[in-house]
């Protein structure tokens, strides 16, 4: 017998079904408020230095705040591994309304922050607490929101579906771009030091609203609840983490090495080529940040496309040709941008590069989400991202320092992406593809 119950006026109401579009829109929201913040700090990471650790010498100053930001990164599989398992045994809805709130206290923490100069010792020690809280927050975001992006679409729309994952991420970093740039070139460098740096964290603090936005419109992918149609339930008491990590380990270890080699390209690319412009190629601050805005906007616009092709033609052939195409061209882009550094040769440079690992790089976080069911499906990705992005994080924000401090070649960074792709993407050779594909052991 169907029981029927009489909905109150002070009772929530059942969330409609929603749109293709407004579950993209509402799922990626986090996504892009996340990336804001992690932008504004990587771009604004010369000036806080002299901000946080004044006592030191300009490259140990660099050192200590890249240094600070990839104690974050080290976070990242303790927020997967926890979040992923809350993901799989909760729901993907209240994972994302806890890591939103994370990112927003995060944000807050930073932006409020007292100096080095008014409280000494205890400055530098909020700012590390805020990194670990992003980076644990971060951690757990990725798997759960993309696991509820491809549970949403069909099976042939799901990479289309889980490249907005990149595409959204790709978005907050033109806007902390274009927030950082703005502040850079209109305030005099004494209000931008003593204050403009904040107003990008003080931002991100509107995250919090945007969780509960997601917890009351998204309808719950984890059952089968979605647009899908499935109908899988999860084993009441059931150890997601436990069950990724016994029979899952092939899937594990490929795909952590997929995300080490696609994200140590991203790092250099996205976020160290500006930071290296200002140090080794002596351009100013606001012109480097130029590039952040063209290759968050090249990478939302091109996102979808690499994830719709992927779609017909498969994920793999997509991931592989767009890391061929890096791996050719960033040598020659870098030695021109070397011979003739100038914003014009930058910006080209940044659109080239970008666009064409966004292509790639997009489908690539819909692809390893596929490789798991779904009953640990937030768990996996996010102990594969999480950990991959923690290595390339960490070594590539050192890799960038070092060559900084040393010298002005830019060269050895173009090297770094080689050599990255060219190990990582070997891997793809023993990964299955999923492109439209619908089994027991990829989607239900």
């Amino acid at each position: 017998m169907i029981r029927t119950t009489h909905v109150g006026i002070n009772e929530p109401a059942k969330p409609r079904s929603l749109s293709g579009a407004e579950v993209i829109t509402i799922t990626t929201l986090g996504n892009t408020l996340e990336f804001f913040d992690f932008t504004a700090y990587t771009f604004f990471s010369i000036l806080l230095g002299k901000v946080f650790f004044p006592t030191l010498s300009p490259i140990f100053q660099l050192g200590m705040t890249t240094g600070t930001f990839a104690i974050g990164y080290f976070f990242r599989p303790l927020g997967g591994f926890l979040i992923g398992r809350y993901a799989d045994k909760a729901g993907r809805k209240s994972a994302l309304t806890l890591t939103v709130t994370l990112m927003a206290a995060s944000s807050a923490i930073i932006g409020l922050a007292p100096t080095f100069a008014q409280v000494g010792v205890i400055a530098p020690c909020l700012i590390l607490l805020s990194r670990i809280m992003q980076g644990i927050s971060a951690g757990g975001e990725v798997g759960a929101s993309t696991a509820l992006l491809i549970e949403y679409a069909g099976p042939r729309q799901r990479g289309f579906f889980g490249s907005w994952q990149f595409a959204s991420q790709s978005l907050g970093i033109a806007c902390g771009a274009a927030i950082s740039a703005g502040l850079s070139r209109f305030l005099p460098y004494e209000q931008l030091f003593a204050w403009g740096w904040r107003v990008p964290f003080l931002i991100g603090t509107v995250i919090a609203p945007v969780g509960i936005y997601i917890r009351l419109r998204l309808m719950e992918t984890l059952h089968g609840a979605g647009n899908t149609g499935a109908s899988r339930h999860v084993t009441p008491g059931h150890d997601a983490p436990r069950h990724t990590l016994r029979g899952h380990v092939k899937e594990l270890v490929l795909g952590t090495l997929l995300t080490f080699g696609g994200t140590s390209a991203n790092f250099i690319i996205l976020f160290s080529l500006p930071i290296i412009a200002v140090k080794s190629l002596g351009m100013s601050q606001a012109d480097a940040l130029l590039a952040g805005i063209v290759t968050g906007l090249t990478g939302f616009a091109l996102s979808p496309v690499g994830g719709w092709v992927s779609d017909r033609i498969g994920r793999k052939p997509v991931i592989a040709l767009s890391r061929i195409a890096v791996i050719a061209l960033v040598i020659p882009l870098f030695i021109w941008l070397s011979r003739s550094p100038s914003v014009f040769s930058l910006l080209v440079v940044e659109a080239i590069l970008s666009s064409i690992a966004a292509f790639g790089g997009a489908t690539a976080i819909g692809y390893m989400t596929e490789l798991f069911p779904r009953e640990v499906r937030a768990t996996g990705m996010a102990i594969v991202y999480s950990c991959g992005v923690a290595l390339s994080g960490a070594f590539a924000q050192l890799v960038s320092t070092y060559f900084v401090g040393i010298s002005s070649n830019i060269m050895p960074a173009a090297w770094y992406v080689v050599i990255c792709l060219a190990l990582t993407s070997a891997t793809l050779i023993g990964m299955k593809e999923t492109g439209g594909k619908q089994s027991k052991n990829t989607l239900d």
